[in-house]
């Protein structure tokens, strides 16, 4: 993968599985030798719980959805119109 120039890089998605890194999830830094590691950050005491009921929810919720309309009938009735 190539950095950019704002130094971003994509996770490919089953590394991001695998290591529990959703979108919002903080992550850290280290380096070892000339190696650069990245990991999912600890979360603070108080929001551990909190994010492992989240997490759960995400688990159960996550995937794709027929409620039998196209994207755009879907954001219409969103939106009132």
């Amino acid at each position: 993968m190539r950095v950019t120039s704002k130094g971003q890089v994509t996770i490919p998605q089953h590394l991001r599985r695998q290591a529990k890194i959703r979108s919002g999830s903080e992550v850290e830094f280290s380096k070892r030798g000339e190696e650069l590691i990245l990991r999912r950050a600890a979360p603070r005491k108080r929001e551990t719980a909190r994010a492992d009921e989240f997490e759960t929810y995400l688990d159960q919720v996550t995937g794709i959805v027929d409620i039998g309309m196209t994207t755009d009938e879907f954001m219409d009735l969103l939106r009132g119109e």
